[in-house]
């Protein structure tokens, strides 16, 4: 469990580092944009046997993100725990290899920035149209595919070095 604690951690952090590296604006969106956590929750989700701490997590970090990133209250931590949901879903439909974390990875980026476009608009917060929508979820592909596949087999090999099967 301390683990995927660390490696979540190391994500969340990573949020703010790559961030503040390579700002974005809405006319010129960074290639190095994506959601880390998210990613992160995408990660260790094959690794929990008991399901109720791996949604402890995802609330937790919803929250952080919510504080921290956002300044919203209780909007990640609900679209965090509706991906959290669908990650499940997913994985209980594909088989688990590179290819399919990747593809739960690009839905959840692209399901985490269509609900905050979704709600972010009923509640005529901010300037934000359909068309920077694609922009954002176009641009944090690339980045999205690079850390699933990187964070993949790290943490694939930490498990394996460990001899960790299931986290209980």
């Amino acid at each position: 469990m301390i683990i995927t604690i660390i490696y979540l951690i190391f994500s969340f952090i990573l949020e703010c580092f790559m961030s503040n590296m390579f700002s974005s604006t809405f006319s010129d969106i960074s290639y190095f944009t994506t959601i880390y956590t998210i990613i992160a929750l995408v990660i260790i989700y094959p690794y929990f046997y008991n399901y109720k701490k791996y949604y402890i997590l995802v609330l937790i970090f919803g929250i952080l993100f919510d504080m921290i990133y956002t300044s919203t209250f209780l909007l990640n931590m609900i679209i965090f725990l509706i991906i959290a949901i669908v990650i499940k879903i997913l994985n209980n439909i594909l088989s688990e290899n590179i290819i399919m974390i990747n593809l739960i990875s690009i839905v959840s980026i692209i399901l985490y920035h269509i609900l905050s476009f979704v709600i972010l608009s009923l509640i005529n917060y901010g300037n934000y149209d359909i068309i920077l929508l694609i922009n954002i979820i176009t641009h944090s592909l690339i980045m999205t595919i690079i850390y699933t596949s990187v964070s993949y087999f790290v943490i694939k090999l930490i498990f394996n070095m460990f001899n960790i099967k299931q986290i209980k």
